[in-house]
């Protein structure tokens, strides 16, 4: 069953201020509209920033310096409805699910990083996404911004190119092909992994059958006195001397590990405290409160004030030297984790041959069958059948896979059926339809020739289209449509409302989007003249400030202070 996410609520919030920004999001139309530089874009962006799309930071570098905390709160349908709340803080991110305890990564900053990884494995679990994509030479996980990049159109290059809303995902090879694969149902990540494997299996059989016939044609007196020598005795002690120093490394590591784990969890337990206690230090203000027991006045004397003012500093203080070392801490333990794995997978692979060996009773039969793995004797033949049987399997299980002809003719199908859905969409906007196939066929196409509310036009034509094209396929995850700036060239009165007409009529069936444009005094309409026009006021509208520029954040309200402490409380 596939995955679909809605969006609730979006809050940001700002301690140094003490100001946010909340909003609530309708399941179906979502307009944001304000003025130019007021946060529209901020808004989308910082949804997708909360999942952990480091490629957003750039575009958020503004309101990342006020050292603002996201939360994002959201329905996930997979058969039945789970409420999820995702936390990001900087480099920490804090993921809650119903009935299950608080998922936390520590150093998610770097998308190379372990705990970006984790996180990409985790979410990737969640939703049902599994693309792979080559690079270095074998297939990984694809990143996040692949998993959102279908349903998001950023404001920059996503109006010009397709498949540019994300930087750097070009660097990976073959990308187009294997996307648009994925997305279309042409052929799965393990499809391929799995052929891979029993290809290489297939190779290295062949390889075996050839070196045992090689060795059966040898002169058997050469390589019988090369066996007599009993220099295998020594060498199995010198293996037996290097598995005692590996395995005394591992136990060193995984006591190191023990040690460094338990020292994350008194740092955890201590920002707890040092929280509370700032929460506690901002309701004993010498200056403003009272004192919350007796409901007495606090002293308010220059001493008292700057006593006070010095416990909120050392405490904030205190509270930043505690994350920091709760980073640090994670590094570490993931460095020891992959210590430990390198060491037990050296220990496995170099030495597993010694589990077999009767130590005190070592002989030519043991050495010569789990040492050396040859049979230079009357079995070759027998290990040469045996082999070729395994081989033949092998080949049987390869012929299942499609061939390249097969996924040919599937890309031939998907893409015409995405080209039907694109011309329909250029026609009901107005564009000139293309004579050349390279531009209506995805794994073709390439830069458009189209300029101005031409190229707007097509791109949104070739975006829902696409997304029309892979609600087909079976598996696929589902999520809100994101239209960064849909009025970004200079559009005039009757194309702003081809666009919107456009997008209400075809807008995913039973899904949420979530799309931005800018108006002020010299627009002709506003968004609610839109709505109420054009889109029978089914349109949630989202205000950032048609007055304020460069910032959506403003005072908390009573309702948002409760929200806030909610959030704080899951985070501790």
């Amino acid at each position: 069953m596939k995955s679909q996410i809605t969006y609730k609520n979006l809050f940001i919030y700002c301690e140094q201020n003490q100001k946010g920004f909340f909003t609530e999001f309708s399941e179906g139309l979502n307009i944001i509209h304000g003025k130019n530089t007021s946060g529209k874009s901020t808004i989308i962006q910082a949804i997708l920033y909360t999942f952990g799309i480091n490629d957003e930071k750039h575009k958020l570098t503004e309101i990342l310096n006020e050292k603002v905390i996201f939360r994002l709160d959201f329905i996930l349908k997979k058969g039945i409805e789970e409420h999820i709340t995702i936390i990001r803080d900087d480099d920490f991110m804090f993921i809650k699910r119903e009935n299950q305890p608080l998922e936390k990564f520590s150093g998610i900053s770097g998308n190379s990083s372990k705990e970006h990884i984790k996180l990409k494995h985790f979410l990737s679990e969640l939703f049902d996404f599994n693309l792979y994509l080559e690079t270095s030479g074998e297939y990984k996980l694809a990143s996040i911004e692949a998993m959102f990049l279908p349903y998001y159109v950023a404001q920059d290059y996503g109006w010009v190119l397709a498949l540019k809303s994300f930087r750097g995902l070009e660097f990976f090879r073959n990308f187009k092909y294997d996307y648009y694969d994925y997305y279309l149902g042409i052929t799965n990540e393990f499809d391929r992994l799995e052929k891979q494997k029993l290809e290489k299996e297939k190779k290295e059989l062949e390889n075996s059958i050839k070196f045992l016939t090689n060795v059966g044609q040898q002169k058997d007196e050469l390589n019988l006195s090369k066996l007599k020598d009993e220099s295998f005795i020594s060498k199995s002690l010198e293996y037996l001397d290097s598995y005692k120093k590996n395995k005394e490394e591992l136990i060193q590591a995984e006591k190191k590990h023990l040690l460094k784990c338990n020292e994350l969890t008194f740092y955890e337990e201590r920002l707890k405290i040092l929280n509370k206690i700032n929460r506690s230090l901002k309701t004993e203000n010498p200056l403003k409160n009272d004192c919350p027991t007796c409901k007495q006045n606090l002293p308010s004397s220059l001493e008292n004030i700057y006593e006070y003012s010095q416990d909120v500093n050392n405490t904030i203080a205190e509270i930043q030297k505690v994350k920091d070392k709760l980073k640090d801490l994670q590094s570490s333990i993931n460095s020891i984790e992959e210590n430990i794995s390198t060491l037990k997978d050296k220990v496995a692979k170099d030495y597993s041959v010694l589990i077999k060996y009767k130590i005190d009773d070592l002989s030519f039969g043991t050495w010569l069958d789990n040492k050396t793995n040859v049979k230079l004797s009357e079995n070759i033949l027998t290990q040469i059948g045996e082999t070729t049987i395994i081989l033949n399997d092998k080949v049987e299980e390869l012929r299942k896979f499609k061939t390249d002809d097969d996924i040919k003719k599937e890309r031939n199908t998907r893409d015409f059926q995405f080209k039907k859905y694109f011309i329909e969409f250029l026609d009901e906007l107005g564009v000139k339809k293309f004579e050349d196939d390279k531009y209506t066929l995805l794994y073709w196409m390439g830069i458009f020739p189209k300029q101005g509310v031409e190229l707007l036009k097509t791109m949104l034509a070739y975006y829902f289209a696409f997304n029309k094209v892979i609600e087909e396929t079976e598996y696929v995850h589902r999520f809100p449509f994101l239209l960064d700036a849909i009025f970004k060239e200079d559009i005039d009165e009757s194309n702003r409302k081809m666009i919107l007409e456009f997008i209400y009529k075809n807008k995913p069936k039973g899904e949420q989007i979530i799309f931005s444009f800018a108006e002020s005094t010299i627009n002709p309409k506003t968004a609610n003249e839109y709505n109420n026009e054009l889109m029978k006021n089914d349109a949630k509208l989202i205000l950032t400030d048609l007055t304020n520029e460069r910032s959506i954040l403003k005072s908390l309200s009573i309702e948002q202070r409760e929200y806030l402490m909610e959030t704080i409380k899951l985070i501790e």
